[in-house]
Parts: structure tokens; sequence; C-alpha cells
């Protein structure tokens, strides 16, 4: 990019053709007064803090909304500035109710900073005092409009970051608001909860219930670390004080993958499940009691030389950082001389790696996949069996964004119901099971219709293809064949599709719909660099970490073992778990909450949680790694999964160790 030459304040700065003269100031350490401005967002020059003297101009400018160019000679520090900014915000707090003595976010407030900036020690204009209602109608966010100052930051970031375009103003005049929708309270719109708005807001006016009076960040202590719910990846900024968690923040929410969703932000504030104190035993009569740790461990130990070398399974949950799940595959493979060993999600992972290995393009591993990114560069979307805005809704923003941003169209596939009902181009809705003669239907209808992109010459495509063609006739599917004919053309003609599918389609436990999907990009050269462009979503934080490993490689015999060692960590357990898990002999399960799986258990350890965790590796669903970090202290009698997993390995006679 273009580097251009501006003077400020006396002194000759660089910047970048495209810049603002705000973006050249900060750039170059100019202290420029904003309110409205929050980097990532458009700028709109709404609150007129950062108005600056430009020479040849008539009169005042925004900075964050003036292009900087070439040349320019800029003022950002006159006594007319100094004496606008402060009438401006002088004319701020006449507006609204600002009472900082009773406001949540009083020691935070940037408009409060701005006060004291400024040596606001009076106000030279009446205050108007309009009566604003209190919005506390949701569970986590309130919203009190008598401390707005009509910035629009939330506004933007409901639009920008979120994608959903619940909030913008409503009225006009003094009489000026932000609204939900059609004037909904919060609670009732078609907010997701996702809390960008609460966190770009420069006031009290957006605030979380759940944090609220526990204490200003300035007091807290700041921690970053991974989101330890979905596979997404999300990076967050946690704030606690007294050994507690009190707020969750995204460390850049503007970024492309610097969004939050509803249970990343707010949801592990407030997990309602009782926890593990303490270990517990069940006696000869069936009842579960309370024991030392040291006790519970001899009892396991009991269990396990009882059933004898590889008689016994290991399942642990992929929402553990990589050094524990390689550990725990140390110790069933070694200690418990058992080569059955799997995930909780770990059906999942054979599906898709099935799928990948019948690609004709004999590439083979998760690597095949694109990252999250593309979804933003997308002008059209397949969304196959997959409800990214309930199990993975960072992803579904990004969807709402490439649709919002790059017009794209998107092409929903599912047997049950519209996910995006107000966002799809067209939706194809199979009988269940005959997802597979939709997707045959759209790699024919590509082939037939000539939008083939690949080199590859047709009798090739249809050769390594017609194996995974079903034999069921596309009409029998209950879709109409001239909706799959437009859908084959939406996504053949577009230049960056993208294909994402998920758990509605891995149900089925059919790799071959994997591999449909794989040929429908490779059909259509939809590749980015090495990659196609697909994305699977993968189920807990760190699945590709735990399938990396190996893991989940093998399906464990259901008649070979007779006892299992269950790792849960956080997780609860899916009925289809609890299901499998009657028809044990004995079960030892290590968990940080009570569940309908830990009072299945004859053995119950304590087992930290994602706060308590001690640092670990992580890898997102499409690769990216990153690394959690405790924010807590344990609770006590609570021991790190791997300190547990060391000293039943030697009460067992081993010494367990790392590969």
């Amino acid at each position: 990019m273009k580097q251009i030459t501006l003077t400020v304040d006396g002194k000759e700065v660089k910047g970048r053709e495209g810049d603002t003269v705000l973006d050249v100031c900060q750039a170059n350490g100019f202290d420029v007064p904003t309110l409205c401005h929050f980097k990532g967002l458009t700028s709109v020059g709404a609150c007129r803090m950062c108005v600056v003297d430009i020479e040849g101009e008539r009169r005042i400018n925004p900075a964050c909304t003036y292009p900087a160019r070439d040349g320019l000679v800029v003022q950002t520090k006159t006594e007319t500035l100094e004496r606008y900014r402060r009438l401006m915000l002088e004319l701020m707090f006449t507006e609204r109710n600002h009472l900082c003595m009773f406001c949540e976010q009083s020691g935070d407030c940037e408009l409060q900073k701005m006060a004291y900036r400024y040596q606001m020690d009076n106000v030279r204009y009446p205050y108007t005092f309009p009566s604003q209602p209190l919005d506390p109608s949701t569970d986590a966010i309130a919203v009190d409009h008598n401390r707005c100052i009509l910035c629009g930051r939330c506004v933007r970031a409901c639009a920008q970051i979120e994608a959903n375009h619940t909030l913008d103003f409503s009225k006009r005049g003094w009489k000026t608001m932000v609204a939900a929708d059609l004037g909904q309270l919060l609670g009732e719109s078609s907010c997701t909860l996702c809390g960008a708005c609460m966190q770009v807001c420069p006031t009290g006016a957006v605030f979380s219930k759940l944090s609220i009076y526990k204490g200003r960040t300035a007091e807290c202590q700041k921690t970053d670390t991974v989101c330890p719910i979905c596979g997404v990846g999300c990076e967050l900024r946690v704030f606690s004080k007294d050994n507690n968690v009190i707020l969750i923040q995204a460390p850049e929410p503007a970024q492309p993958r610097g969004a939050l969703c509803k249970e990343g932000r707010f949801g592990l504030l407030r997990n309602g499940h009782l926890r593990v104190a303490s270990p517990l035993i069940r006696d000869r009569h069936g009842r579960q009691s309370e024991s030392t740790l040291d006790e519970a461990l001899e009892a396991a130990a009991e269990k396990l030389k009882a059933a004898g070398r590889g008689s016994t399974a290991g399942v642990v949950s992929s929402r553990l950082p990589g050094e524990t799940l390689s550990l725990f595959d140390n110790f069933v493979r070694d200690v418990l001389g058992s080569d059955c060993i799997d995930t909780c999600d770990g059906r999942s992972f054979r599906v898709i790696a099935q799928g990948i290995k019948q690609f004709h393009g004999k590439r083979k591993g998760l690597d095949i996949e694109c990252g999250a990114e593309e979804i933003l560069q997308a002008d059209c979307i397949l969304l196959v069996g997959a409800d990214p805005l309930k199990t993975h809704p960072v992803i579904g923003a990004l969807i709402r964004r490439a649709l919002d941003e790059r017009k794209a169209k998107l092409v929903v596939v599912n047997v049950e119901r519209d996910v995006f009902p107000l966002w799809s181009t067209l939706w194809l809705k199979p009988r269940a099971g005959s997802e597979g003669a939709v997707l045959s239907g759209l790699s024919k209808s590509i082939i037939d219709n000539g939008l083939v992109k690949t080199k590859k010459t047709p009798a090739e495509l249809i050769q390594s293809q017609r194996r995974y063609w079903t034999e069921e006739p596309v009409h029998s599917t209950g879709v109409d064949p001239e909706k799959i004919d437009a859908a084959a053309r939406m996504y053949a003609e577009a230049e960056n599709a993208v294909i994402i599918y998920g758990e509605g389609l891995l149900e089925r436990n059919d790799s071959n719909l994997v591999t449909l999907l794989l040929n429908l990009a490779d059909l259509t050269g939809n590749q980015a660099g090495s990659h196609l462009r697909v994305l699977s979503l993968k189920p807990h934080c760190n699945s590709r970490g735990a399938w990396d490993l190996g893991i989940a490689d093998k399906e464990i015999p259901r008649g070979k073992v007779n006892g299992l060692y269950l790792l849960l960590g956080e997780e609860q357990g899916s009925e289809r778990l609890q299901s499998w898990l009657r028809g044990m002999d004995f079960l030892i399960v290590q968990a940080s909450y009570q569940s309908p799986v830990t009072s299945m258990a004859d053995i119950v350890l304590p087992s930290p949680t994602w706060a308590e965790r001690e640092p670990g590796e992580f890898i997102s669903m499409d690769g990216r790694i990153y690394e959690s970090r405790p924010v807590v202290s344990p609770a006590d009698g609570v021991l790190q999964d791997r300190e547990i997993l060391v000293r039943l390995s030697k009460k067992l006679g081993h010494r367990l160790t790392p590969r």
C-alpha cells in the first residue's frame, strides 16, 4: 500500500493510503480523544470529540472520517479544539441521566474518564433529564437508556461483528434512542446475546447482569485463554478477582475471529451444575459415599487389577488440553495394557476420516479442509446437515457476515428445518436418510450442465465419483429436481464457494456423504491453496487435537472390555454414552461436575474446571493452535487431571510419563 506523508502538530509523520487522519495520528502516538470510534468498526463521526484543524479547510473536521492524504497539515491540540471538545462533552451529559455515583460502570467508563480529562466540574447548559426506560429483559444483558450517549457503537457492533442487525436508532431529535428490532424489549427480540454491544459500549448503558458490581477491571487479574466449549477456538480475555471469574471479553472483538457467543461470554460465568467436591466410592449396598483421594485411588487400583490387563477401556473428553489427552492415551495403552481408547465424539471423527480417505484426490487427513476465515470471502455457502447458530454460533455469525457483506448465496440442505430462515437463498429439504441422493444429484447436475471447472476429463470425473453415487433417484428424496439444478448452478458458478457440514450429517454415520461433499468441491475447483473449501464443524474445543493424536481411530468393541475409565472433565455425557455405559461391569469417572454419568460410577474422582486447569495446547477445528492458561486456583482437594493419572499409575506399579 502506498505510503503518504503528513504534518501533525508540526511533526512530519508517515501513513498509508486509505487511512483516516485518526489512523495516522494513533499510529504515530498522537493522543486524539474519541468516544464513538472503536477499532475495527466503521467510523461515523458521531461524538465530534476527535475534531482536528486541517490546513485549507474552512471548519474543523472529525479525524475519524477525514481521509488522510499526502501533504496534509493537521493540528490536534489548539485552544479552539479543546473548547469545542469540552462543549460537546457538556452537551452529552445534559442529554441523559449520567449519575456516576450509582452507575455500575463508574471507574470503567470512557465518558467519565473524558470528563476527568477535561476537568468538567460543572455544566453550563440546562439538563433535560428525559425519563428513559431500563430494559433488564434478558438473562445476561441489561440496557439502561439513561446512560446512552447515542455514539452508535452498539448498533455498528451488532451489524458488523454479529451481523444480526438487531439494534438500530429509533425516533428523532432528543427522543432518539437505540431500539431492538421494531421497538421490542431486548429479551423478546432477535438478539443472540453475543455481548458485542456490551463490550464496545463506552458508558454503562449496556452492561452484564452477571458481572454487575463485582469489581472494576483495573482491580482484576487479566488472563488470555481459549474458550473450552465448541471447536471454533475463540480467544477469551478473562477478568478474575478473589479467585472468582467475574467478566469475560473478546481480546479483539472486531477482528474476523474476534466475536464471542452467548455461551463463551456468559455461559461460563453461570454454570449451574454441582461440583464433584470430593471423591466418591460406591459401597456394597450400592450407595456412593465420600472418601479421601487416597482411598478412592486405592479402590480404583483394586478394580483395575482385578479386571486384568487389556480388559479395561478408556474414554476421554475432547474438551481437555492436548497434554492431558496424550497422558491419558499413555495411561490406557501402557498402564492398563489396552488398545481400546476413544473420545466422547470419536464416531464423528471416524465418519469424517473415512470420508476423506475415500476421496478420489487421495489426500489424507483433516488438513484437506479450509480455515474458518474462508467463510468471510465466500460468495456461495452450501450448509449441509449443520445448525451453526445452535452448535457453533461464531461460525453462524461469519456466515451472516458473508451474506451481508459479500451478498453471498446460501443453500441449506437440512431434513428438519431451514436453519437460516431469514437469510437462506434456497432450502433443500430431503427425506431423512436421502441426503446422499441429493448430494449425488448436485454432482450429476454440475457434470450434465457443463459446470465442471477442474482440469480432469469428464470421463475421469464420472469414473471417480460413480462409486459414491446413490442408486436412489432424486425425485424420491422429496426435493424438486429443479431446485437441485438451481442449487448446483449457484454453487458451481460461484468463485469462492464454501461447504460447511456438521452434526446432522455426521449422525447418519455414513462416510460416503463426506466423500460426496469433497467431490463436489473438487468438481468445481473450489480450493484455497492446497485446501478444499470444505469445513466440518467439530463438536468440542479440542476435538481436532484429540483426533490428531490418534485416540479416536478405532471404535471400542462392545464385548471386548469389562470396565471403563472415563475422563469426562466438564462434559455431562450424552444419552448415547449413558446407554453404552450400562453394560459395564465397573465404571471409574473423573469429572468436574455431578451428572447422570457420575451417578452410575463405582468410583468418582474430582477434576478441575476450565478456569482451574493447568496450561495446555488446544487445536481449533480448522487447525489453529492455541494455549489455555489457568484463571483461578483449583478448589480445595482438587488435583490436576494429569496428577491423578500419575498417582493412580503408581498404585498400579507403573511410572507414567508423557511420550
